[in-house]
């Protein structure tokens, strides 16, 4: 190789990088300034979501005040923990079936669990609809539960069964030899390696339920509007500080929530890599 082939190849990493820099930059300004204008103008005084004309909390009052607003929180924070437990209760027992045992269906039974993965959810919401209206179900937190369960429930597996398929059987063996019965070593060392796993399927399920819209349009009832829904019906009128505040707020609860996990889990992920 001649030197002025090496300095060529080195100007172009550097052409390379300095490009691939500036388009992560680009990307995250992309994603990032449409929120960071939404909460800006949360905080205008005026009525105008494109004119600055002073700062004002009055829209964050407004929003604290309005009850329904407030009973539409309600509802997806009570969908949102329900289905979540529901569907990290179910993903967990299924994802360390899976990996643990071998049983006939077993295969069927991890792309059943994923098949909501692949099918539009429109199409999953219809057709839990027809299904509930056959059954003579009436909308309500039952059928949200349900529907938001039958969305969730695939990430929720997918996480806990690549924790259990990490996991180290000679653990198991051991607590085995000694003395330890099946359920003892389920409950006294499987669970609690999977622990953050089960966590962080908790949290997304939460997440993936609390920001849905689709199924809730198809799945809610007489009082049970959840908080996207009331969004969505307020946007029909026009776009108002009052729902920049509103996303401000929602955005707080995501970060705060994000700095929790990290602050539980980071250090020991942390401590796990050192060793």
């Amino acid at each position: 190789m001649t030197p002025h082939s090496g300095r060529q190849g080195w100007f172009v990493r550097r052409v390379v990088h300095g490009i691939s820099g500036w388009v992560t930059l680009l990307t995250y300004l992309f994603m990032l300034l449409p929120i960071v204008v939404l909460i800006a103008f949360a905080f205008n005084a005026g009525k105008s979501t494109v004119v600055w004309t002073g700062f004002s909390f009055k829209w964050f009052e407004k929003v604290v005040s309005n009850r329904n607003i407030l009973d539409a929180l309600q509802v997806s924070l009570i969908v949102a923990l329900a289905s979540a437990a529901v569907s990290t209760a179910i993903g967990s027992v299924a994802a360390v079936a899976i990996t643990r045992r071998s049983f006939p269906g077993r295969d069927v039974l991890g792309a059943a669990l994923a098949a909501p993965l692949v099918l539009p959810e429109i199409v999953l919401g219809v057709a839990l609809l027809v299904f509930m209206s056959f059954a003579g179900m009436i909308l309500g937190y039952t059928t949200l539960i349900i529907g938001h369960v039958l969305v969730s429930i695939p990430f929720a597996t997918l996480i806990v069964r690549a924790a259990a398929s990490s996991l180290d059987p000679r653990l198991e063996n051991a607590a085995a030899d000694l003395g330890a019965n099946e359920w003892q070593t389920f409950r006294m060392v499987t669970l609690p390696q999977l622990m953050p796993a089960i966590f962080t399927a908790f949290i997304l399920s939460a997440t993936l339920s609390f920001d849905n819209l689709v199924m809730s349009t198809f799945t809610s009832g007489v009082g049970t509007t959840t908080l996207p829904l009331r969004i969505y019906s307020m946007l029909k009128l026009g776009i108002t500080p009052e729902i920049n505040a509103l996303g401000a707020l929602m955005v707080l609860a995501n970060v705060t929530i994000l700095l929790l996990v990290m602050g539980r889990y980071l250090p020991l992920m942390l401590k796990t890599n050192r060793r």
